[in-house]
């Protein structure tokens, strides 16, 4: 059972993004709450916890379409279903000394990345999104001054994509860059010896993961 666990949660994590689409179906409340409140156990520079969330959801139309018209227009295409619209917001200043806090953007990314995984394990889909206009979205819910909106979020339950399903869009891969591209050492663009050897794909990973946790696998 342990070993289950381990390469379920390997593969989930070697998993790559692919864009599924949203059922229309509502979120329980208690569920956007379990996800929210999440994001309080995420690590944080002096435990600042410098984001806050606004949250949009269809049962009240008027809210949601102020968010959603935030949106870039192929985002608004792509989310167009999901019942669920946050807005990541990071506070740009210390509680302690109200000096800047350049670890704001990090924690707020952090927080939210928490907050897509849970999403993933409640069985709902989430996306986060760069495409959204930040200074319509800071005039039309009046976020102050030392705060700065992050990043569009979508949330909701999947749906299958129209003539696709969703085990064929779950086996699309996108192309992954080598190693030897972004992983340096000694010097910026020198690539790193861990790239000498032979790519590994998500299966090879796996294994090294269960043999971690359990060695006598790996004489099994």
């Amino acid at each position: 059972m342990q070993q289950r666990a381990i390469l379920e949660q390997d593969q989930f994590a070697n998993r790559s993004w692919t864009p599924l689409r949203f059922s229309d179906r509502l979120v329980e409340r208690e569920k956007l709450r379990c996800l929210l409140e999440g994001t309080n156990r995420t690590s944080s520079f002096m435990n600042e916890q410098p984001w806050s969330f606004i949250i949009a959801t269809k049962d009240d139309p008027i809210e949601f379409d102020r968010l959603f018209s935030c949106l870039s227009e192929a985002n608004a295409e792509f989310v167009r279903k999901a019942p669920v619209l946050m807005l990541s917001v990071a506070r740009l200043t210390n509680s302690f000394n109200g000096e800047r806090n350049t670890h704001a953007f990090r924690d707020a990314r952090h927080a939210v990345s928490h907050l897509l995984q849970k999403a993933k394990v409640m069985g709902l889909t989430a996306e986060q999104m760069a495409g959204f206009n930040s200074a319509k979205a800071r005039q039309e819910f009046s976020i102050p001054a030392e705060y700065e909106p992050v990043a569009a979020i979508a949330v909701g339950y999947p749906a299958e994509p129209e003539g696709l399903s969703l085990t064929v869009i779950e086996e699309a891969t996108r192309e992954k860059r080598p190693l030897e591209s972004f992983v340096f050492t000694g010097s910026w663009g020198q690539a790193s010896r861990l790239s000498d050897q032979a790519a590994l794909n998500d299966t090879d990973c796996a294994g090294n993961t269960l043999r971690f946790f359990q060695p006598e696998a790996a004489s099994a």
